[in-house]
């Protein structure tokens, strides 16, 4: 469970399959004392990224909206090419998601708040 504000960057699109597919980004607040002993906020951002009727719903959440999203962790990697002063290399680059189940606006109107998507 993740309760925090939407991202500016959304991305929708649909898999091999057609089913819909949209990735956001949410953020949560980190409160930590620092060295001195005061007590500071930093942003912690989560990558989500949502499946079928809920990522239909989610292309619509305009950024900044508070969320409450449900779903698991997902670990996994894609291979990417990146630059080095010897020329283009392949490497594994790991990616930790969550896969959200569910996915509803808090501060949204009241007839969206009221059609949250459940995949």
């Amino acid at each position: 469970m993740l309760l925090g504000n939407t991202g500016r960057e959304l991305k929708t699109a649909s898999t091999a399959t057609g089913k819909p597919v949209t990735r956001l980004s949410v953020a949560t607040n980190k409160r930590y004392k620092d060295d001195a002993g005061e007590w500071k906020t930093k942003p912690v951002w989560h990558q989500v990224v949502i499946f079928g009727d809920s990522a239909t719903y989610a292309a619509k959440i305009k950024p900044g909206s508070l969320v409450f999203v449900e779903g698991e962790m997902s670990y996994r990697e894609f291979e990417r090419e990146i630059d080095t002063p010897e020329g283009p290399v392949k490497v594994e680059w790991p990616v930790a998601e969550i896969v959200a189940f569910s996915i509803s606006a808090l501060n949204s109107e009241k007839g969206e708040r009221e059609n949250g998507a459940v995949a």
